[in-house]
């Protein structure tokens, strides 16, 4: 085997380190890169979703009040509920759901809420 022969064959084995190497640095990159891409959305989701319960537990805490307000013991208008706590019609009725409310008919057609307590649903 002549020097020339060597030469090539050291560098070829060289060559295919070199390859094999960048392969695992690329593949611990992208490893590295997809956790960091999850990690970042769930981080992104909880403070985000921190927010929104923030939001909603001040919100609940408001329909309470209103609800529990002796003046208004057969309940409140949900126009009302809903302006009030600045919440959409969705979300409102969601909420009030959460905290024990039911709907019903006020006498003007309009739709009203108050605590299932207050008005057993077997009353309608």
């Amino acid at each position: 085997m002549n020097e020339q022969q060597l030469a090539q064959e050291i560098a070829m084995k060289v060559l295919k380190d070199v390859q094999f190497w960048s392969a695992i640095i690329g593949l611990v990159g992208v490893i590295i890169g997809a956790f960091i891409t999850i990690a970042g959305n769930f981080l992104l989701h909880s403070y985000q979703q921190k927010n929104q319960n923030k939001l909603d537990e001040a919100r609940k805490k408001l329909l309470r009040e209103m609800l529990d307000n002796q003046g208004f013991k057969d309940g409140r208008s949900f126009e009302t509920l809903s302006k009030v706590t600045g919440a959409a019609p969705e979300e409102c009725r969601r909420l009030l759901i959460e905290i024990g409310a039911r709907g019903f008919t006020l006498g003007d057609d309009r739709e009203g809420w108050t605590y299932i307590k207050n008005r057993p649903l077997s009353s309608q």
